[in-house]
C-alpha cells in the first residue's frame, strides 16, 4: 500500500494573500469600498477564508478598521460639505437617491441600529456615512461601525472557511475547485443585486 501523498505546499501568492499582504489588501478593501468602491470586502474575505480559515480572522479585523477610516472621512465631508458629498456618493456605480431616502428612513425610525440592518440588507454603508451627521455625532457613529461592519464580514467568513472545509474533507476538493466556487457564486450574487437595482 502506498503511503498517501503530502497536500502540496500553498503556492506563493496564497501566502501572501493569508498573511501580511492580504491583510493590508483587506484594510484598503474596507476603505474604498466604505468609500467610493462598490464591490463589498466580503469577495476578499471568502477567498482568504477558502485559502487559510484560521489565519484569516485576521483579515476580518483589517476589512473593519479600513472601514472605519473610511465612514469617518465620509462623515467629516458629510459635515463639510454635505451637498458635495451626496453628489460623489451618487455617483457610485448601482447606487441610487432611493438608497439615500431608504437610509434616511432607517435612521429616523430605527435610530443608530439602521446601519446594522443596512450591513445585512445590501444597502451600501457609505450612505449611511454621509446622512449619519444629521442624526449623530461622529463618535457615536464610530462606535456603531465596528459590530455593524464585522457581523456581515464574521458571516461570510465563517460559511466561506466551514464549506471550504467540508469540501475538502468529505468530498475531496482541490484549491483550484473550491476557488472557481468562490468565482462562480459571487458573479451570481452581484449578477441578482445589479440586475435587481438596474430592472427592480
Amino acid at each position: 500500500m502506498q503511503p498517501a501523498m503530502p497536500a502540496p505546499s500553498p503556492a506563493a501568492w496564497q501566502r501572501q494573500l493569508a498573511g501580511g499582504t492580504g491583510i493590508s489588501l483587506a484594510f484598503l478593501w474596507g476603505l474604498a469600498e466604505a468609500t467610493m468602491f462598490f464591490i463589498i470586502p466580503d469577495v476578499l474575505l471568502s477567498f482568504v477564508a477558502i485559502l487559510a480559515w484560521r489565519r484569516s480572522w485576521r483579515h476580518i479585523l483589517a476589512a473593519t478598521a479600513g472601514a472605519l477610516a473610511g465612514g469617518a472621512l465620509l462623515f467629516h465631508w458629510a459635515v463639510v460639505d454635505p451637498a458635495q458629498a451626496h453628489r460623489v456618493v451618487l455617483r457610485v456605480p448601482f447606487v441610487r437617491e432611493s438608497m439615500l431616502v431608504k437610509v434616511e428612513n432607517g435612521f429616523r425610525n430605527q435610530g443608530l441600529a439602521a446601519v446594522f440592518f443596512g450591513s445585512v440588507s445590501g444597502t451600501p454603508y457609505k450612505l449611511y456615512a454621509v446622512e449619519a451627521p444629521i442624526f449623530c455625532r461622529l463618535g457615536t457613529f464610530l462606535i456603531v461601525t465596528p459590530p455593524a461592519r464585522a457581523v456581515r464580514f464574521f458571516l461570510v467568513w465563517l460559511v466561506s472557511g466551514a464549506a471550504a472545509v467540508w469540501l475538502r474533507n468529505r468530498r475531496g476538493w482541490r484549491t483550484e475547485s473550491l476557488l472557481r466556487l468562490h468565482a462562480a457564486t459571487w458573479i451570481a450574487v452581484y449578477a441578482f443585486y445589479w440586475g435587481r437595482i438596474t430592472f427592480g
